[in-house]
């Protein structure tokens, strides 16, 4: 064997175990044999489900490159012995056939077969399994035709049979490998729907929220490098890098698991407080009615109090709902929450409690001061979270990138208050599509849905006034008016369509 030779067959070694990319992975162990052998033909089959299931043929001669996930995918083939392909992966040996067409030990009807459809004639064979340091079949990859320097077609050589078991083995360890690298990020995958499904089962739109804030990440960074492809983009995302921003848009809210159902499935300012309230002013109005019976109040203090208590409970169920309050309407709750009736035994009994009355004069939404903090906090433990799963190696921007999907380029975002360039270009993607996905959401308990035209008013309001990113913001508008309708968002209606 010619030094040449050897040092190919080092440096192929080495290419198989630095490829990434499964399918050129695969693609490479049909060029590296071929190339060795110098042979016009190859084909890969990868051993799964107890069968040998065709996946990459190439033929100089005729011009093919198939894989099989194309339309023309051939069937799998059967462990049965007269199989020149089966048998070597059943007996875990190479075999070297001269001649097809005189051979009698395996069937060759199907390379003869195709050989009238397409005037090729196939003469000389070798065929190696991929057999892995453990033992286990991986494949099995099959030549044909050797050419000589001339281009005839000729026996494969003997010395050649050493160097295709080496190879074998060097390929099935790298399949092998890389096969373990994909059940790692697996997962990693499922290890996050767990989290996903445990956050189903607390806050049902999350969920959904969290999905379709992936499938929009998913959108622009596709798009992103669409853009950069034509020339026109000077962002671009490997596919470890999309991966990992996918990962980060998937996880981003998974802190949200340690959050209150009571506050962060708040549809109104008293929440489950309110029947308490209405309860309590029923009682008091019986009480009224008692002591005016028993003499303990007059007639016109009695109707007095009593229409007070009706007003009352008419009044904080309308400002309990509104969007909104206006000075008269917190006005109002600061006089009813410094009430007190004072019953028959001399107990005063407040119309409000000190909390009530800070839920009711919440001017927007319904979160008080201390309960949004609560809500805020989800950030830190998402945080939290991904540092237990530690993901320092395979991704390590994932907690930087998903810890900062709340802070706004003029750090009035939380939890950090970052600003302008601490903020990354990966942040401020989550931060948009976060938004975005917010204000057109169906399945919010508190808020009704909004038409995407006008949650990109708010979203370029928000970066005219230096919040979010223009650049960013751009690009996701052009990559969803491209996708149109095409997009398939989750949703609780869409799921039970389904159902």
């Amino acid at each position: 064997m010619e030094q040449m030779q050897i040092d190919r067959i080092l440096e192929i070694g080495v290419q198989l175990t630095a490829e990434r990319n499964y399918d050129e992975l695969l693609a490479k162990i049909v060029d590296c044999a071929m190339e060795l052998t110098n042979s016009d033909g190859g084909t890969l089959y990868l051993y799964e489900d107890e069968k040998l299931k065709f996946c990459i043929t190439k033929n100089k001669s005729l011009g093919v490159n198939r894989k099989g996930s194309g339309v023309e995918q051939y069937p799998p083939v059967a462990m049965n012995e007269k199989n020149v392909c089966a048998c070597a992966a059943i007996q875990r040996r190479l075999l070297n056939i001269e001649d097809a067409y005189s051979c009698e030990e395996f069937d060759f009807s199907g390379p003869r077969e195709y050989d009238k459809l397409t005037g090729y004639h196939t003469k000389s064979i070798l065929v190696f399994p991929l057999v892995s340091h453990e033992g286990k079949l991986v494949g099995v990859v099959q030549l044909i035709n050797a050419l000589d320097e001339a281009g005839r077609v000729v026996p494969y050589e003997k010395e050649y049979e050493k160097i295709l078991v080496s190879l074998g083995s060097q390929a099935a360890v790298a399949v092998s490998n890389m096969r373990f690298v994909q059940e790692i990020e697996q997962l990693m995958v499922s290890i996050t729907q767990v989290f996903t499904d445990a956050i189903d089962t607390r806050i049902p739109y999350n969920y959904y929220h969290s999905r379709n804030v992936y499938l929009y990440v998913r959108l622009l960074v596709d798009y992103i490098n669409k853009r950069h492809e034509e020339g026109k983009c000077s962002h671009y995302y490997s596919p470890a890098k999309r991966d990992e921003l996918l990962m980060a848009a998937l996880m981003h809210d998974i802190g949200k698991l340690v959050i209150p159902n009571e506050v962060i499935d708040k549809t109104t300012r008293l929440g489950g407080k309110l029947p308490l309230v209405l309860e309590r002013f029923d009682h008091l109005t019986a009480l009224c009615h008692i002591d005016y019976l028993e003499g303990r109040l007059d007639k016109s203090k009695w109707r007095t109090i009593k229409n007070q208590l009706v007003d009352a409970k008419i009044r904080v169920e309308e400002i309990n709902r509104k969007p909104g309050l206006t000075d008269e309407d917190v006005a109002y709750i600061e006089e009813l929450a410094a009430r007190k009736y004072t019953d028959a035994s001399g107990h005063k009994i407040s119309y409000l409690t000190l909390d009530e009355g800070e839920c009711l004069t919440v001017k927007n939404g319904n979160l008080t001061k201390a309960e949004r903090e609560i809500i805020c906090s989800h950030v830190e433990y998402t945080e939290k979270y991904l540092r237990k799963m530690n993901f320092k190696t395979r991704y390590p921007h994932i907690i930087e990138w998903a810890g900062m999907h709340h802070e706004y380029l003029d750090g009035s975002g939380y939890p950090r208050g970052l600003k302008g360039e601490e903020i990354s270009f990966e942040a401020r993607i989550l931060v948009i599509v976060d938004v975005f996905e917010a204000l057109t959401s169906s399945d919010r308990p508190y808020k009704k849905s909004m038409e995407e035209e006008k949650a990109f008013a708010v979203l370029t309001d928000m970066a005219k006034k230096g919040k979010i990113d223009q650049e960013v913001l751009e690009l996701f508008k052009e990559a969803v008016a491209e996708k149109g309708d095409d997009l398939r968002l989750f949703s609780q209606a869409a799921n039970r369509d389904e159902e």
